[in-house]
């Protein structure tokens, strides 16, 4: 939903259960960007990418 350097607001379907940390791909066919999971509101989440790009 949202992108900066630092992390992302992420839209995630509400059943899904994700670990603290996990890598996301933001672009289709791109390696994914490590992170981390620093909130959650039913289906929002907010992240903070773990390596710097």
């Amino acid at each position: 939903m949202d992108i900066s350097s630092d992390g992302a607001r992420l839209v995630i379907a509400s059943g899904l259960t994700l670990p603290k940390r996990f890598g996301v791909a933001l672009v289709p066919n791109s390696p994914p960007r490590e992170c981390e999971r620093v909130w959650r509101n039913g289906e929002m989440m907010g992240v903070r990418f773990t390596e710097p790009r």
